[in-house]
């Protein structure tokens, strides 16, 4: 029986396929490279160049990328989407369809394995010449097998299941994780196939047929995790995870709720309710990021927004907001933030010796009643 990856690939692992990617996604993050490396595109009508990381932009020099890329889509005829949000986030809610290969250079395309689809975490070089002639060349991975049994406990989240995994699985490197994991709902499926590739994977899908051979993980076991600061971004995948309960105490000075994490309106909503009856801690900065246009909304009808503006966070505009050189949310020299988002390299938040530390929803607002991890 082919496995979700050799399925969509049309080969079994090992042999080499040649495939046409049904969408291309260059944004404003890393991709933005590979503008300056194209000289054709073979199929405009394929590729999104999307502006979703530096919203609105904080410094001249993301000015600049933005402006490339959208001379870059002007030029060549290729879709440009703004004011949409975290451009994978909305991809997965407005475009992506079951079966479908999308091709990009970041680090979380995975999350479209929760769809039924195929995300392709690739090089700059490759995602120049993948855009360049419509195609590419792959040897088709091995695949693990990974069975998510029982329930995450109360005030624990798939955030910190995801963490407790990448801690645990981290001999994965290049091949396809597949999930088994009945018990998640559609968010919590999401979230984990966007952080799986932060253990080095290929991809990452949810499959409905448990495998034989599937590595069993207990979701009852896991408790609340922290993904720790890092040297730089190259090692960012290496980055140590601890219990919370091993940095308990901490002070800290900023919390950050956005992303595919953290900012869908099922991550907002839970934030919002753990809120009530409580007080922002004196001197804390919250920032909330929803993570698409249509979360935004959402819970402004919802009159979420209004809630955290009363309890006293300020709202981004929906984006990524996972790296923040400059501008709004931008951390001072020795601060310390705990965030939803998934980087913790130094200077990813601003000042080189800010600490940045990545954690579930439950632990970012428990700091900003307490300002302590």
């Amino acid at each position: 029986m082919s496995t979700f990856v050799e399925a969509i690939l049309g080969g079994n692992a090992g042999t080499v396929v040649t495939v046409e990617p049904d969408y291309i996604v260059i944004n404003d993050g890393v991709s933005h490279a590979a503008v300056e490396d194209i000289s054709t595109v073979a199929f405009p009508e394929k590729v999104l160049v999307i502006y979703d990381h530096d919203v609105p932009t904080g410094r001249p020099e993301a000015a600049a990328v933005l402006r490339k890329n959208l001379l870059f889509a002007e030029k060549y005829g290729c879709t440009y989407i703004q004011a949409k949000g975290t451009g994978y986030q909305y991809m997965a809610d407005e475009l992506v369809k079951p079966g479908q290969i999308i091709v990009g250079g970041g680090a979380h395309g995975s999350i479209f394995g929760a769809r039924g689809a195929l995300g392709i975490n690739v090089s700059i070089p490759e995602l120049a010449r993948v855009t360049e002639t419509g195609r590419y060349s792959i040897v088709v991975p091995e695949t693990v097998n990974i069975s998510l049994e029982g329930t995450l406990n109360l005030g624990v989240s798939i955030m910190d299941a995801a963490l407790a995994l990448l801690k645990e699985k981290r001999d994965v490197e290049r091949k396809a994780l597949a999930f088994y994991c009945p018990t998640l709902d559609q968010h919590q499926r999401d979230v984990l196939c966007s952080m799986a590739c932060m253990t080095g994977a290929f991809t990452a899908s949810v499959i409905e047929e448990k495998p034989g051979d599937a590595f069993g993980f207990d979701l009852s076991g896991v408790e609340p995790m922290v993904m720790m600061p890092c040297e730089n971004r190259t090692v960012q995948k290496k980055a140590g995870i601890e219990k919370r309960g091993n940095v308990s105490g901490m002070k800290l000075q900023a919390g950050q709720i956005g992303g595919y994490t953290g900012g869908t309106i099922e991550e907002l909503r839970k934030a919002a309710a753990l809120i009530d009856g409580k007080t922002l801690a004196r001197g804390f900065r919250l920032t909330v990021c929803p993570a698409t246009s249509r979360d935004y909304i959402q819970a402004m009808e919802e009159g979420i927004l209004t809630k955290f503006i009363d309890f006293g966070a300020q709202i981004s505009a929906a984006g990524d907001h996972s790296v923040i050189v400059q501008g709004a949310g931008a951390m001072g020299p020795k601060e310390c933030l705990v965030t939803t988002g998934l980087y913790t390299f130094a200077g990813a938040m601003g000042c080189e010796d800010a600490k940045v530390y990545c954690a579930s929803t439950e632990t970012v607002m428990a700091a900003a009643v307490s300002s302590r991890m």
